[in-house]
């Protein structure tokens, strides 16, 4: 019993953020509508509506009011949708993936030390592209031989030398590409694969000299393995009003939970 209370009391703490996907044009109808519903200024909706990921515009105690607003919104014509923010912070829990082959009716995915996961083509629902860059910093010194004024000036002029080491800080900037495959099961990706770290040798007679390339191709393969998935690549671009897709690790991973629990939603909504 005391097990289900303290679930009970971690469901009631919990935030739950009400999220759209921005409308492609903003009209003064709706930003009023929106603005009301959510109990914000206009300019700040404004703001809150701009951009082309989905974006979390209000937070609420509660799944019922949290759900009022989100039917409100949907009845306005936005594609709105719940999430709990445990569920948006919660690391994601997929399988780092080095290489990948094709089976008779599924792509099993190898982590190059004997682990394997496998998923069967119609089960693979959204396929997110994204770019992610890290900055690194590295430390160096450099020594200079400078002329010891005092020094010199006690020998009558004779130049004395005295070496100086001066250190900087250089900040290098590192970007990737991945690739994550979600099922509809969970917002957390089942499988990721990043630029730097695939394997590439089994893309066989297709392997190139070049880093970027390969990816592509490895890309290209998962398009035609998983012919159902939504294939989505607006977290390879810089967005002027959206988290940027460079930013921190635990953004993009809130990023990506939007994007895939928007299409869910979608679906929900459709059937």
């Amino acid at each position: 019993m005391k097990g289900k209370s303290e679930e009970g009391q971690r469901d009631q703490n919990d935030v739950v953020h009400v999220a759209v996907a921005p409308p492609k044009t903003l009209v003064g109808d709706l930003l009023q509508r929106v603005a009301s519903l959510i109990s914000k200024e206009i300019v700040d909706t404004r703001l809150l509506l701009a951009g082309e990921i989905p974006r979390i515009i209000a937070s609420y105690p509660n799944t019922d009011t949290a759900g009022s607003i989100a039917q409100g919104l949907r009845d306005a014509g936005l594609g709105a949708f719940i999430c709990r923010d445990s569920e948006l912070r919660n690391r994601p829990l997929s399988f780092k993936a080095r290489t990948a082959r094709s089976g008779e009716k599924e792509v099993i995915f190898g982590d190059g030390r004997g682990g394997e996961v496998r998923v069967e083509a119609g089960d693979a629902f959204l396929i997110i592209r994204g770019r992610i860059q890290s900055a690194t910093q590295e430390k160096t010194s450099t020594t200079k031989m400078k002329l010891n004024v005092a020094a010199t000036v006690l020998t009558g002029g004779f130049p004395i030398m005295r070496r100086v080491t001066q250190k900087n800080t250089k900040e290098s900037f590192r970007v990737e590409d991945f690739v994550r495959i979600f099922d509809r099961r969970s917002s957390d990706p089942r499988v990721e694969m990043s630029q730097n770290h695939i394997d590439y040798a089994f893309l066989g007679p297709e392997l190139t000299p070049s880093t970027p390339a390969n990816f592509n191709i490895v890309v290209t393969k998962l398009r035609e393995w998983f012919p159902l998935a939504i294939l989505d690549e607006r977290l390879t671009r810089r967005f002027k009003t959206d988290v940027p897709a460079s930013g921190p690790v635990e953004e993009l991973d809130i990023n990506c939970k939007l994007i895939d629990l928007c299409y869910l939603a979608a679906e929900r909504r459709g059937r």
